[in-house]
């Protein structure tokens, strides 16, 4: 008996060196990671375009889970890239940006993973209750035809265009280039607290001011809105309250929505 006692004794640092090892590893397999090598993407032609009299608008990009300008591993969210421009010949304010989903739900921005999340599971209840699955990534024929390049080794010019600089909006053409992070983690804790800074170092916080002719690139998070309708860009100037619609359904048709007959994790 005593000799079992000394036995066990002498196996305890083994055995806490191996519960040490599987908490570092096995919370690195899932959850939200940073890639350690994202790769640079240059957006070539807008997604989707909009004008009045005032204001002008580009989508130019959505980055979501597992699509071109990914810089994190199992998102549960989507990152807008939205170019505006002031035509008012007076200053104006951007006072919101509303994503409407395929159910006609608005959808707010999120300023935070945790909120992104915590929308996100919202979004995937309302979807069950009317019968549709919603995965993260699920783009079908989403952004198809869309002008996209790989751009490797382009992170100055990153830094520029996502501080305004680039094509003017509402050209036959904008580039936008989504920055070469180099972030990696192990802890899930850690990954998430990384991936959070990430997030509000790029989005843009409403409200914005733009002077006459000024133009803008904002990075706006929102929980999955899936096949989204349209953005409803909220602004005032001047003469008061205006709302400028970007009509996305063509471009964004089937995105996060799983079809009759897909197979895959919906969670």
């Amino acid at each position: 008996m005593e000799n079992g006692v000394i036995k066990m004794r002498a196996a305890r640092p083994i055995i806490f060196g191996v519960m040490l090892s599987l908490m570092v590893v096995l919370p690195a397999c899932g959850g939200t990671k940073m890639l350690k090598k994202p790769e640079a993407l240059a957006v070539v032609q807008p997604l989707a375009t909009a004008s009045s009299r005032n204001l002008s608008a580009t989508l130019d990009w959505v980055i979501y889970r597992g699509g071109p300008g990914t810089w994190a591993r199992n998102v549960d969210w989507d990152e807008y890239m939205i170019g505006v421009r002031n035509v008012s010949g007076d200053s104006l304010q951007l006072t919101n940006i509303v994503v409407v989903d395929s159910l006609g739900t608005r959808i707010e921005p999120r300023n935070s993973r945790r909120q992104l999340v915590k929308g996100t599971k919202e979004t995937k209840r309302r979807y069950k209750g009317e019968g549709l699955t919603v995965k993260a990534g699920v783009s079908a024929g989403v952004l198809v035809g869309a002008g996209v390049v790989v751009a490797a080794g382009t992170s100055g010019l990153g830094a520029a265009a996502m501080a305004g600089g680039g094509a003017a909006v509402g050209a036959a053409a904008v580039v936008v280039f989504v920055p070469i992070l180099a972030v990696g983690g192990i802890f899930r804790g850690i990954n998430n607290s990384k991936v959070n800074n990430q997030i509000e170092s790029r989005q843009t916080l409403l409200p914005v001011t733009l002077q006459d002719e000024e133009d803008k690139k904002l990075v706006v998070f929102y929980p999955l809105s899936p096949s989204p309708r349209q953005i409803e860009i909220s602004y005032v100037d001047a003469s008061g309250e205006h709302t400028l619609v970007v009509d996305t359904q063509a471009a964004l048709e089937g995105l996060h929505i799983v079809k009759e007959g897909e197979i895959g994790d919906t969670h």
